[in-house]
Order: C-alpha cells, then sequence, then structure tokens
C-alpha cells in the first residue's frame, strides 16, 4: 500500500521537471496534519513546530501561517524562524548546552519560554536577564524516574530510536514503566524540588512549569497516554509541595508508520483520553507540545536515480546518485524499504542492496529491498516519509556533492523552494592561507 502523498504522474513530473536527487513536500498534507491535531487535542494545548525536523523556510512558513508556535534549538533555528513569520512570544528555546550568546539572542528577540536543562545555566540566564533588565519565563526540564520501556534513550541504546519498524514488521512490545537511567538531558526527578527552589530564589526568573521529553515516534497512544500521565503527576507533586507551576511541556513523540504494516497514531482516542485526565486533574495546566514528525513527515519524499547496477560475490547492488550525504537513516534503514520505482508497478521480487554514490562502505541507504527484476538504469525511486529528519540531518559535505534541490507541491501547483546546490556553496566562508616562497616539487602520478 503507498502512502498518499502525490500521485506517481505527479512525482515523476517533478523528477523531470527539477532532476535528481531530489526532495519534494506537500504542504496540503502538512496543513491536513496540523488541522488534525487542532481538532483533537484538548483546548488546553499549544501547538509548537519543531525546527530541527525540518527548516525549510517554506515548510516553516507555512506552519507559522497554520498558526504554529515553534521549537527551536540554536541561534540559526531562532531567526529562522522569525524570518518565516513565527511570533517571537510563540517561540520556546530547548536542548542543551545553550550558550550566553544563544541565551543573549533569545532574551533580545522576546521569545516566550526557554528551558532550562540544570541551576548553572539557569544561573547564566539570570545574569543575563538582569543586564538585559527584563525578566524571562522558564520551564526546567526533568529527568523522570520512570519511562515507558520503549522511550527515546533507551531505544537509542538498542539503535532503533525514531522508528517502530524494527521488529520485522512484528507488533511493538508492549509499554510498561521502568526506571529510568541516566541522562545528559535536564534534572533528574528525585532533584527537583531541590533545583526548582534554586530557580525559584532567582529574580529575574519566572518559573512557569516542566518540561518532559521522553518519547519519539510513538505509533501506539497508550505508550504515549503513559508517559504524559506521568508527567501531569510528576508536575502535581511539585504544586503540592507549593511551587506553583501552571505549564506543562510534553514535547513530542507522536508518530507516523515507516511501512504499509503498522496502523496509523489514533489521535482522536488520545485526544478524548487526554480530555479526560484534565478533566479530573485537582490543577488547571496550560499545555505545550513540540511535533516535527507528525506534521511534516508524509508530507515529503526523496527522489533518486539508478546509476549502476552491479553484483558482487551474488549479491546485487544499485547505485543511486543520491546517497546519505541527503538522506541519512541511521538507525531508521528500514524506513527507506517504504519506496516505489517510478513507472514500474508490481513485480517487486528481486533483492538487491541500494547504494550511495559516495566513496565510504557507510553510504548504504538500504539493505535487502525487493525491487523489480527489470529495473534499468535511468530508473527513478521515490523513497517515502522523508518529511522530517532528512535534508537536515544529512552529511551534506561529505565527498562536497551538490545539495538536493526541494520542491513544494500546493494546490496543484509545483514550486522550487530551495535552488539545488552548486561547487561553490562548499568554499563559503573559506580562505585559503598566505602563499609561502619555496621551491614546488611536481609530483609525478605516471
Amino acid at each position: 500500500m503507498r502512502p498518499i502523498l502525490l500521485s506517481q504522474n505527479e512525482i515523476q513530473a517533478a523528477s523531470e521537471q527539477y532532476g535528481t536527487p531530489l526532495y519534494l513536500y506537500n504542504l496540503d498534507k502538512i496543513g491536513r496534519q496540523y488541522a488534525k491535531l487542532r481538532e483533537y487535542l484538548p483546548p488546553n494545548f499549544s501547538i509548537l513546530y519543531t525546527l530541527k525536523a525540518n527548516s525549510n523556510l517554506t515548510i516553516c512558513h507555512t506552519l507559522a501561517q497554520l498558526g504554529c508556535g515553534a521549537d527551536i534549538s540554536s541561534t540559526g533555528e531562532l531567526k529562522a524562524a522569525l524570518k518565516t513569520g513565527f511570533s517571537a512570544p510563540q517561540i520556546v528555546f530547548t536542548g542543551p548546552g545553550k550558550t550566553n550568546s544563544e541565551l543573549a539572542a533569545a532574551i533580545e528577540a522576546g521569545i516566550g519560554i526557554i528551558v532550562l536543562e540544570s541551576v548553572n545555566e539557569a544561573r547564566r540566564l539570570n545574569n543575563l536577564a538582569q543586564k538585559y533588565g527584563k525578566n524571562q519565563d522558564v520551564l526546567i526540564r526533568i529527568n523522570p524516574l520512570y519511562r515507558t520501556n520503549q522511550s527515546c534513550e533507551i531505544r537509542e541504546r538498542a539503535s532503533s530510536c525514531g522508528t517502530d519498524d524494527t521488529n520485522g514488521g512484528q507488533a511493538s512490545l508492549k509499554s510498561q514503566t521502568i526506571a529510568s537511567s541516566s541522562s545528559k538531558f535536564g534534572v533528574d526527578e528525585e532533584r527537583a524540588i531541590e533545583e526548582i527552589a534554586a530557580i525559584d530564589s532567582l529574580d529575574n526568573l519566572n518559573l512557569k512549569g516542566i518540561h518532559i521529553f521522553t518519547e519519539s515516534n510513538v505509533l501506539d497512544y497508550n505508550q504515549l497516554l503513559a508517559s504524559w500521565t506521568n508527567t501531569i503527576s510528576i508536575a502535581n507533586r511539585i504544586n503540592d509541595q507549593g511551587y506553583h507551576i501552571s505549564l506543562l511541556d510534553f514535547g513530542g513523540g507522536v508518530g507516523i508508520p515507516y511501512n504499509s504494516i503498522d496502523s496509523e497514531f489514533d489521535m482522536e482516542s488520545f485526544g478524548k483520553e487526554l480530555q479526560i485526565i484534565f478533566e479530573n486533574n485537582p490543577y488547571p495546566y496550560n499545555c505545550i507540545v513540540e511535533i516535527g514528525r507528525y506534521m511534516v513527515g508524509e508530507a515529503g519524499c526523496y527522489l533518486t536515480e539508478v546509476v549502476d547496477i552491479k553484483e558482487s560475490l551474488g549479491q546485487k547492488f544499485i547505485i543511486l546518485d543520491g546517497g546519505v550525504h541527503q538522506l541519512l537513516r541511521l538507525s531508521m534503514k528500514p524506513a527507506s524499504k517504504y519506496m516505489e520505482v517510478l513507472g514500474r508497478d508490481g513485480n517487486y521480487t528481486q533483492k538487491a542492496t541500494l547504494g550511495g554514490k559516495l566513496p565510504t562502505p557507510l553510504d548504504i541507504m538500504v539493505e535487502d529491498v525487493m525491487v523489480p527484476e527489470d529495473l534499468e538504469i535511468g530508473d527513478r525511486l521515490v523513497i517515502y516519509n522523508c518529511g522530517a529528519y532528512g535534508f537536515n540531518h544529512s552529511l551534506t559535505n561529505f565527498a562536497l556533492h551538490n545539495y538536493p534541490a526541494e520542491v513544494a507541491y500546493s494546490d496543484g501547483k509545483m514550486e522550487l523552494i530551495r535552488e539545488p546546490g552548486n561547487i561553490e556553496d562548499f568554499f563559503l566562508n573559506q580562505k585559503l592561507p598566505l602563499p609561502k616562497r619555496r621551491d614546488k616539487k611536481l609530483v609525478n602520478l605516471m
């Protein structure tokens, strides 16, 4: 079953007009995903788009126009968010390792929330806020004592974070709550009250609430509900101890299928059960959700052309004009099997390995994928669900191949939204050393 994105004829037309490799995005699909979130999440939720998923300016502008806030993790993403129409008060700055210059830029821009990862970061931010004569709203990120057994950091250690296609098409393991391990993110739950007290004593910071983000690409809404329920319980205990917090940032976690077997996330049931939880909770909360993959992942595909077909020790290799310099999957390699060969329906009976053009054995897009027996050099492949963590996560400077173009589809029209790169892009901001006078010895290559 192919995903509902664009017809093969539309995708083929884009590849012919703009060439390959190419990223193609359906902006109409992004609008539908946002509408679904807005319809089913409880009314006390604000939706942020997380720019790390895909920071293309057209995509960011589309989501800003729809009414999203923005989740950013760098000064570059801050500038992209402001440039594309996100309102500064609707921007939340998350992530570890924020430098003083990044914190200062956030304060100067007047962004709404900065998520603190430690008391040391809080003290640095307080000094800067004092210098600028401002009071900054903040959240504290907490590393929870318990999380589900399929949460992101636990799965990351097993090299499977970011995809639910890790069990060979089998049903996901039943979610259970287990003890957490150490984390570079946030403060440990058992020390949270101590850390909150320290932050609460800083004059130029206003502690509004907490941020907990442990799940990634969840398809079983019960797993995500368990995680978010735990966040609410932690917030309640903080309120019980006299620290008034009213804002919860749940991070993200809503997933998309990366194969034709898994069911999509049941957003309607998830929203209904969340609403019941809030209606019966002793404390009222406003809530933030940071959504990237669910918003844009299914809206994008990657197009690449077959440039060579060969065999090695009985294994067939399909060499493409793309590669991991443009689409780096890592633990999501199985997702690259969610693909088609344009113009060749059915008869996917031959097993092959898809490799890119980089001079490294690491450049394998996917192993053991079924392709048509009549596949030829010049055929074009489309890999689906590449709208999130595709272009942004790639090894773009490896071997200095050009960046791929990006094209958007909206209301029946195609438009180029990023020019294909050129060789000169790689030399920006570089300087050759001053020449030294010395005798040159030519290397004889013959």
